[in-house]
């Protein structure tokens, strides 16, 4: 392997990894939409519902800022919203719900925590959601696998030029 070999190579991750956030960038707006899609579908449902029917399930699409995410990396959660004070300008908590092991939020997941008009919502977005949520991890495991061919690609290149030498 010779060093323009390793420059090619460089040069085709670089494009691969441009594209790779590009992919996540779209599928990170479809996501968003279909969030906004939810708060709309919801809102419209409390507005002719009684008060006691309202429920307090929500969706956000929200960024992964960890040490060991890749840029562009984001999840799709649902959470339950909390009044702690009831008054107009009251705090509002969110607890996260658990999704589990799989890419889908189980309808069990929703269970006791929203109305069932919530849960039919949520799991016609989980529909939509859960595709996505394969392809982002698709594209980190791509972007993962491809930098540490790299790094073997380096390394390999290292010691063959120390073989040579």
């Amino acid at each position: 392997m010779t060093g323009q070999d390793v420059k090619t190579d460089a040069a085709a991750a670089e494009e691969i990894e441009r594209w790779a956030q590009a992919r996540m960038e779209a599928l990170r707006t479809t996501a968003e939409e279909a969030a906004a899609q939810f708060w709309a579908q919801a809102m419209a449902e409390r507005r002719r519902r009684p008060k006691a029917e309202w429920g307090r399930l929500g969706v956000r699409v929200r960024q992964q800022n960890t040490a060991r995410a890749l840029p562009g990396a984001f999840a799709i959660e649902w959470f339950e919203c909390r009044w702690a004070n009831p008054q107009p300008r009251g705090a509002t908590r969110t607890a996260y719900i658990r999704r589990g092991r799989q890419l889908r939020y189980s309808r069990a997941a929703f269970r006791g925590l929203a109305q069932p008009w919530e849960i039919e919502l949520a799991e016609a977005m989980e529909d939509r959601f859960t595709p996505i949520r394969r392809l982002v991890q698709s594209l980190s495991a791509l972007r993962v696998q491809l930098r540490q061919h790299l790094r073997l690609e380096q390394r390999l290149a290292g010691t063959a030029a120390q073989e040579g030498a």
